[in-house]
């Protein structure tokens, strides 16, 4: 009564690991097919890239001026960042060690 044969079945807890690279890993069913050589642009679609346009492209002076803004509102987000965590850190060390000086008596 009860049971519904929903318990823990033996090929469950016989069951071995997977390959980390195994056919059952892989969405196409892990072919042997190489991951480098001539073949492989032919398998995954592979296209040579041209970044020849980059170098044509012209911008105007407002947008690189744009640019630089924000590339310079960006470093100094980035260095408001890395001075707080220091503060922060040095406070919390500071802390520590008001807190644990009288009862380690170091000093």
């Amino acid at each position: 009564m009860g049971y519904n044969g929903l318990g823990m079945q033996r090929w469950i807890s016989t069951m071995k690991p997977r390959k980390y690279l195994g056919k059952r890993s892989k969405p196409d069913g892990g072919g042997g097919e190489p991951s480098s050589g001539p073949g492989v642009s032919s398998y995954y679609h592979i296209k040579k890239r041209e970044f020849s346009i980059l170098k044509s492209k012209t911008y105007t002076e407002r947008y690189k001026q744009k640019l630089q803004s924000e590339l310079l509102e960006e470093r100094k987000s980035g260095y408001r960042t890395i001075v707080l965590s220091i503060i922060t850190g040095l406070l919390i060390v500071v802390l520590l060690f008001v807190y644990f000086n009288p009862k380690l008596n170091w000093f």
